[in-house]
């Protein structure tokens, strides 16, 4: 799939380009604590489905979000983790949390919810 841009000479625009896509930011979201396995990602991301979170992930590796490395054994998987350009996304996401709040009002039956979640800000 292509790349879409807004191709706007604009660094607004060039930012969202890099993590303007669906799921981009949540992924950061979950990152921010540390290393996570893909498995891990995708049972704390629920509604993404597996092709859209590898497709994000491969983006994000490209745009040096994130890395892919493989731990030592006995775990021997591989594991996502932010680079130092995905790191810095933190104050954003903080911003973000700080803006939406006031419109989370109380919890929808269909509203997934983690414990972390609450420790992003």
């Amino acid at each position: 799939m292509p790349r879409r841009s807004y191709d706007q000479y604009c660094p607004i625009a060039r930012a969202l380009d890099v993590v303007g896509e669906r799921w981009t930011l949540l992924i950061v979201r979950e990152l921010l604590a540390g290393p996570r396995r893909y498995t891990d990602l995708h049972a704390d991301l629920p509604g993404v489905s597996t092709d859209v979170l590898a497709n994000r992930l491969k983006e994000m590796e490209r745009e040096a979000l994130v890395t892919r490395r493989r731990l030592p054994p006995p775990g021997a998987a591989y594991v996502y983790e932010l680079t130092d350009r995905g790191r810095e996304l933190l104050p954003i996401l903080d911003a973000l949390a700080v803006w939406g709040g006031p419109a989370l009002g109380e919890p929808r039956p269909t509203d997934a919810l983690r414990e972390h979640w609450s420790a992003t800000v």
